[in-house]
């Protein structure tokens, strides 16, 4: 025989079996296809754990070390969460499988870098490896080639399974970015169906990805798109390289990765945690299991133990993977329970730590979530009952119910008036308009826009960016684009827009006026401000129904029917003012020389000449 082991693959787990093979003073061979170091598309998360099992110390090859994390649900509603001690290590998996690959080549193992290997067979005497070099023979294989690696193939090995598929990136960002963390994670759930979304620090960059279960997530791609909007990182962002991949997540019960004379060690053994995806750790314990499963192997002559490694496997890791699974299929089909879970009880976040640093494990994990009654989880899906004072707050809490009150609102109030700002937009928008959208709120308003006219340019701006994440998954235009600010104080030079909207929006300020003279200001000057909002009548039936349904909104949509004192406008020529639903709706055109700070003031001096909005 040429070898005593090969191993075919140089990421963790080969790279660990070889090593730990290597310094017993067995003849090792270890293959990998490409040349060393090389990019691995990774979150390169490895939990504190590792600690415990591996003597080789890397710490030259971390980037970072994680104390803490930041949770969100869609984008929103933050849990920040810091231990005292550190919980994982972040590292670039170019520099850490090279690193463990040199352990591996002092320890006395044979490195063949930029190897393709071909074909696999076994036989009662041993394995035989062919490559794009030559044939190799030795008496047992290690296949640590991935999830989509020859070995397993060849051998006839099929670990059960559920791919995960996942868009990661790179990411250099503005140096002042504030959203750069240092020394902890950010994770979001709820956005990226059965999965989440992730932002590690790196020593000079972020990696940044979502991945998620392949028969579920759907576009990986765009989600991964709007996670960066939903994480504020779209405008700090200065380069960018995106990579796609699998993930072979664990999927229960004991797995064939044992062969006549071959086993199977991390991705290729499916071997990851299906809690939150992590690799690393079990790649590297399952390469030294499958070391010591070799080793008495060749010690004993009796390839027959080989099938000790399914137990040892089985007993250490696939023992913490089962309650890990079952923790997974909560979180993920529930995760806005799950999400306040973590919100909640911050000590649940705190044990998790704990089995990221090896104190604990999941099984511990998965009883203490149990042990949650079934009150405490009906009330962990119920709203918290102390609304929040913050406006972009209470409405990134409404954005999820928010559409599903608006046929309500028009069949009661503003169909008409609706209708009539359809028509004002078809009216005055010229094709390749510029327009904003104050208050755009989930979108409607620039839908409308869209069916009615044809802007050049869309800027649609709402204080919540939980509204806005509705807006752009309903709107997909690359004419508009969403930003958060707030319309009381928008940041765009003087005449930056043709038409200004604001649609039910003014009724939720404190002074709506004030927001009217501004959007005056950002109009062109031959340019309109279109706006409608609930006014409440002078007097009879009307101004009661106004009432009651002030009343029926006043926790959800915080607004007011403006009264005729409050309700911004100008008396003028160049301006017209639309009642509808018996005076409960009001919908009004302004020029840019109307001034509401003083409604029946003359126009300001560069009056525009051209007709009335109305003509």
């Amino acid at each position: 025989m040429q070898h005593d082991v090969i191993v075919v693959g140089a990421g963790p787990g080969g790279a660990t079996a070889a090593y730990e093979l290597a310094r017993r003073g067995l003849r090792v061979a270890l293959f990998e296809q490409k040349a060393l170091p090389r990019y691995k598309p990774c979150g390169g998360c490895l939990s504190l754990k590792i600690d415990r099992i591996l003597d080789l110390d890397f710490r030259p090859v971390v980037e970072r070390t994680v104390s803490g994390a930041t949770f969100t649900f869609e984008g929103l509603d933050e849990v920040h969460v810091r231990s005292e001690r550190p919980v994982a290590y972040m590292v670039m998996r170019d520099r850490f499988d090279h690193f463990l690959t040199q352990q591996a080549q002092q320890a006395g193992a044979k490195v063949h870098e930029g190897v393709r290997v071909l074909d696999v067979t076994e036989s009662a005497e041993g394995v035989h490896v062919t490559t794009d070099r030559g044939v190799h023979e030795a008496q047992y294989l290690v296949g640590a080639d991935g999830a989509n690696g020859i070995v397993a193939r060849a051998v006839g090995l099929a670990p059960r399974r559920r791919v995960a598929v996942c868009v990661e990136a790179e990411v250099a960002t503005a140096a002042e970015a504030s959203t750069t963390p240092r020394d902890e994670v950010r994770i979001e759930f709820g956005a990226i169906p059965f999965g989440y979304g992730w932002v590690f620090p790196k020593g000079d960059h972020l990696s940044i990805g979502v991945g998620g279960l392949r028969d579920k997530i759907g576009n990986p791609r765009a989600l991964y798109d709007e996670f960066l909007v939903d994480q504020d990182l779209v405008d700090v962002i200065t380069e960018e390289k995106r990579r796609g991949y699998i993930i072979p997540v664990f999927a229960g019960g004991r797995d064939a990765i044992v062969g006549r004379r071959t086993l199977l060690v991390g991705d290729a053994a499916a071997l990851v945690d299906p809690f939150l995806g992590e690799g690393i750790y079990y790649a590297i314990r399952s390469g030294q299991l499958a070391a010591l499963a070799i080793g008495e192997a060749l010690a004993t002559r009796q390839p027959a133990t080989l099938a000790g490694y399914a137990e040892l496997v089985d007993g250490e890791i696939y023992r913490e993977f089962r309650p890990a699974r079952n923790l997974s299929f909560f979180l993920y089909a529930f995760p806005r329970a799950g999400y306040e879970i973590l919100r909640r009880r911050r000590a649940f976040v705190e044990h998790y730590f704990e089995v990221l640093r090896g104190e604990a494990s999941y099984a511990d994990l998965w009883r203490d979530l149990r042990g949650f009654s079934a009150g405490d989880l009906l009330r962990s899906l119920w709203p918290s009952s102390t609304a929040p004072r913050d406006v972009a707050a209470h409405y990134d809490r409404l954005a999820r119910r928010y559409d599903a009150a608006l046929p309500l609102w028009r069949s009661l109030v503003a169909a008409p008036a609706w209708q009539a700002v359809g028509d004002l937009l078809e009216r005055h928008v010229q094709p390749g308009a510029t327009v904003l959208d104050a208050g755009t709120g989930t979108g409607e308003a620039v839908r409308l826009l869209l069916q009615r006219a044809n802007p050049g340019r869309v800027v649609g701006v709402d204080v919540s960016k939980g509204m806005l994440r509705a807006a752009r998954k309903r709107i997909a235009d690359r004419r508009v684009r969403w930003e958060v600010e707030d319309i009381t104080k928008l940041p765009y030079p003087d005449q930056s827009f043709d038409v200004a909207l604001c649609t039910w929006t003014l009724e939720t300020l404190a002074d709506p006026r004030q927001a009217v003279q501004d959007l005056l200001r950002v109009i062109a000057d031959d340019g309109f401000v279109i706006y409608a909002f609930s006014s409440r009548p002078e007097g009879g039936v009307k101004r009661l129904y106004s009432r009651l349904l002030e009343d029926w909104a006043a926790g959800t949509l915080r607004g007011r029917f403006l009264s005729a004192a409050e309700r911004p406008y100008h008396s003028c020529e160049h301006s017209r003012l639309m009642t509808f639903a018996g005076g409960l709706a009001t919908v009004v055109v302004l020029r840019k020389c109307c001034r509401v700070d003083h409604p029946q003031d003359p126009c300001l001096p560069a009056a525009p000449v051209s007709a009335t909005p109305g003509d």
